[in-house]
Order: C-alpha cells, then structure tokens, then sequence
C-alpha cells in the first residue's frame, strides 16, 4: 500500500511538473534602418530579407528584426533574427573578400565558404546605433532593379561599379519578442 501511495505521489508531482508554463525570456528587438541623406529614395527604408540577401525591396516585405548576440570576439556582436525557431538564422556578410554582400545565414556556425569567399557573422560593431563591420570599409548600397538595393560591406579593394550609394546602416528598437529557449 505504501507503494502504491508513492506512486501516485510521484505521478502527482510529474503531472504537474509537465504542466508548469515554458520559462520564456524577453528579447530586445532591433530593425536595420539605412540612412543616407543625400538620397531620398533610400533614406530612412529598413533593410529586410529576399531569397537570402539583406537589402531595401519594393513591395510588402516585412522589415527583418534581429536581436543581438555577444559575438566571442571582443567587442563584437552576431545579429540573429527573429522569430527565433528550431534552425538558427543570423546575417552575415558573405562573398569574395572586399566586397561582402549582407545575407541571412541558416546555421551560420556551419557555413563553409565557397572557394575565394569569406563568410563571416560575428564581427558586427554597434556603436552610436550604427551597425559597423569589424574590419575597416564602409556600407554601400548597389541598385538592383526598380527600387531594389542590395547592400554591401566595401573595404575599397574590390573594383565596383559606379552606381552605388553610401550609406549607415542604423539599429533602431523594434520592441521586445519572446525567446521560450527552443
């Protein structure tokens, strides 16, 4: 009897245990806003994600929102992207080194660069709101279509065509979400 006493003590205390609410934690939201007063068409759109590329797209796009990350280099920060779900995504800067196009990363621990590329997403640099990469450059801003912008980390080695724009790249609170640590 005493057995059995301890049974249904122990299955009281796993239900409830098994219903105790998820422990989420809150997350700072950021948006990624360009600015570049010298151009109107570009100043103050917000960067979002198509087919992978970080750039400023017509149409209903939704603003990408990123939540910061302390990167294991000193001083830097990795750039996730939210909602958080089962497969980690952060941006990154990804392609031949001097010219780096900001992209969304799936699993960007795992990332293997092509030959003669560089991938990389824990060197970003917040200061002052501005989003900087860790290594000397710039952001520029490449057109790519009507209304379309690709935007891209330039360290000035990599030949470019002249049509581009330079911009700052702003980090701008978008709120707060929730992380239930999936």
């Amino acid at each position: 009897m005493k057995c059995v006493g301890n049974l249904l003590s122990l299955g009281l205390a796993a239900t409830l245990a098994s219903a105790a609410p998820v422990v989420e934690r809150q997350l700072d939201l950021y948006q990624l806003q360009v600015s570049s007063p010298m151009n109107e068409d570009l100043d103050g759109r917000f960067l979002a994600i198509n087919n992978s590329t970080l750039g400023l797209f017509g149409g209903d796009i939704e603003p990408v929102k990123v939540y910061p990350v302390d990167s294991t280099k000193e001083g830097c920060n990795e750039l996730h992207t939210y909602p958080v779900g089962f497969v980690d995504h952060s941006i990154g800067l990804y392609g031949p080194p001097g010219l780096l196009t900001l992209v969304d990363m799936m699993n960007p621990d795992s990332i293997v660069p092509d030959d003669g590329s560089v991938a990389v997403f824990d060197t970003f640099r917040i200061v002052d709101n501005k989003v900087t990469n860790d290594a000397e450059g710039q952001w520029l801003a490449f057109p790519d279509g009507s209304n379309d912008w690709k935007v891209k980390w330039s360290d000035g080695t990599a030949v470019t065509t002249a049509d581009y724009m330079v911009v700052d790249v702003m980090y701008i609170s978008a709120g707060e979400g929730r992380y239930n640590g999936m």
